[in-house]
């Protein structure tokens, strides 16, 4: 018997990073994928069409994290669309959930935040927590100093919050990854403050065999984003038995417990932190990551029969009745 065909669109940035590589493995037995990478987020790139979509006559769409616009939406002869909203690129705002009510949109949510609120707004949510399994052997975590990773692709969170975290602690190592997001500026230490703070910049991008080698002659790490869609860095760090510095917000609050496996801060007033406990953060670290890779393996079945149930959206009359006049 032949495999549903599914059509994943996807953001083009994560062709760079493989963010999304981890779901499109876990659905490759189950459909038979198609994709497509959006690039209207750039600079003179196009925006998705209905007649783009529509022309690969897929069974069922999964948009995952862009989606296109509504008027794209009513056109599309797919009657079974689903989305993953990331929790960096949504407002938690009633307007944009009421105007998708209508479709019968169906929610891949991979944050519990945004699950909770899409739910309480009406919409249908199916909740997921990804964990990655244990990269490598079990580390052998001793007492060490703190030798802490930071990509810092954004302006915030950036060196001044990191700076303010470290208050009076010296690192014995510091690895500043400085490879900016689309669009950010970074605000780079001072020539002194490389040198007080032992920092190691790196200005590459890397591929992520190199990139996890590199993380992977750390301890600690920090989150270098102030909300995430997943959290795949987190993730790798916390895989690698490292303990997280992660802003209080989601998704990385959802994953890191302050002072048991990691360390959460507030991003408007950040306050030194308290490093003295860092061997067993990361050994609970580690500990979580194996647990929780236990249970997204056995949330799998879930998921693929929430993709794959073969119920169509649930739209509402005028939604169906304009895609009628549209011939649909």
């Amino acid at each position: 018997m032949s495999l549903p065909t599914l059509l994943f669109v996807g953001h083009s940035f994560h062709l760079k990073t493989g963010s999304s590589r981890f779901l499109l493995d876990l659905l490759a037995p189950h459909f038979a994928v198609r994709t497509i990478w959006d690039d209207s987020w750039q600079a003179g790139g196009a925006p998705l069409s209905a007649d783009q979509l529509n022309r690969h006559e897929a069974e069922l769409i999964l948009f995952w994290q862009t989606l296109p616009r509504r008027a794209v939406l009513r056109r599309l002869r797919c009657r079974r669309l689903f989305w993953a909203p990331m929790r960096d690129g949504i407002r938690l705002a009633p307007g944009p959930w009421r105007r998708l009510k209508p479709s019968g949109l169906r929610l891949l949510s991979f944050c519990r935040e945004a699950h909770d609120y899409c739910s309480a707004a009406g919409l249908e949510s199916h909740a997921v927590q990804y964990w990655p399994a244990p990269l490598g052997d079990a580390p052998a975590i001793v007492e060490e100093p703190l030798r802490l990773f930071f990509w810092m692709r954004r302006g915030s969170p950036g060196w001044p919050t990191l700076k303010a975290l470290l208050g009076a602690h010296r690192p014995e190592r510091i690895v500043l990854r400085t490879v900016a997001d689309p669009g950010e500026t970074l605000v780079l230490p001072t020539e002194a403050e490389r040198a007080e703070y032992r920092i190691e910049q790196v200005p590459d991008w890397l591929e992520k065999a190199d990139y996890l080698r590199l993380l992977g002659r750390c301890n600690a790490s920090m989150a270098p984003r102030l909300l995430e869609g997943i959290g795949l860095s987190v993730l790798d760090a916390m895989a690698l038995g490292q303990a997280v510095i992660a802003p209080d917000q989601a998704t990385m609050n959802e994953y890191i417990r302050h002072g048991e496996n990691g360390w959460l801060y507030d991003p408007e007033q950040p306050q030194p932190l308290d490093f003295s406990a860092l061997r067993a953060l990361r050994e609970e670290a580690r500990r979580n990551v194996a647990a929780g890779h236990l249970r997204w393996q056995a949330s799998i079945p879930g998921l693929i029969s929430y993709l794959d149930d073969g119920r169509p959206n649930a739209a509402s009359w005028s939604w169906r009745l304009s895609q009628l006049l549209l011939g649909r």
